[in-house]
């Protein structure tokens, strides 16, 4: 019973503190502190990897702590387990014991590698898709069964590849055995360098959502709002959802 009884004070004693630093934070308009955050694997690779070092140089003075995950629900075990202050995760599930808010929804890019048939079609639609072989990855990881579900709607039923991770998705692309369903991020590099080819394919705009997870009685620190804005506006591109995050 002594043992609880401090430990109710003291929570609320490291809480009282977290609230002030905080408060002088804002009233300085200095951002310091730690950075500790967590994503998703396939978040990292491409939302996070695409901002992190933007951040570190506007934002020199501030330490960051960042954790890549193998799934959503490690990364939202490290906010449970205090280890990070927020998650940037792809999926979420119900009765989830935090506060989760959607950031944007990024577009997904059918890309395929220059010599591939799909990249010759001048004006390939959905239904060109049951012609080749589609790559994705296994479920229920980057929309794959929205990404189904738009396919059979559109009575569309192409062979479907499914891999075990982004990498093996891009390289069964680039080596011309399929065509790969990615969020944008991820084969931004690829596209650049001339490896993959994005496709406009008419009737197939497979998007996912970036969520933001956080403890709910704890509000973000400044130092996590920026680099949130800073996530936010890399999907300025894409479709934005809610604001107030």
């Amino acid at each position: 019973p002594a043992g609880v009884a401090l430990y109710k004070q003291v929570v609320a004693l490291l809480q009282g503190l977290d609230a002030v630093e905080r408060e002088i934070a804002e009233l300085q308009q200095v951002e310091r502190g730690t950075l500790r955050f967590a994503s998703s694997r396939t978040i990292g690779a491409g939302v996070v990897r695409r901002v992190l070092q933007a951040y570190e140089r506007a934002h020199p003075e501030v330490d960051i702590s960042y954790s890549i995950m193998k799934s959503s629900q490690s990364a939202k075990t490290e906010v449970l387990e205090d280890r990070a202050e927020f998650a940037l995760v792809g999926r979420v599930g119900p009765g989830w014991p935090l506060e989760v808010k959607p950031l944007f929804q990024e577009a997904m890019v059918v890309a395929v590698a220059p010599d591939h048939p799909l990249a010759a079609e001048p004006r390939p639609d959905v239904g060109t898709l049951a012609r080749h072989v589609l790559l994705l990855r296994e479920p229920p990881v980057l929309g794959h069964k929205r990404i189904l579900g738009m396919l059979e709607e559109a009575g569309v039923r192409p062979q479907i590849c499914e891999l075990d991770s982004t990498e093996a998705v891009k390289s069964e692309a680039v080596a011309g055995r399929g065509v790969a369903v990615l969020p944008r991020t991820t084969v931004a590099d690829e596209i650049a360098a001339g490896s993959l080819r994005a496709c406009d394919v008419t009737g197939f705009r497979p998007q996912r959502t970036v969520y933001l997870t956080w403890l709910s009685r704890m509000p973000l620190s400044p130092v996590a709002e920026s680099f949130v804005r800073l996530v936010r506006g890399l999907g300025e591109g894409d479709e934005p959802l809610d604001r107030s995050a």
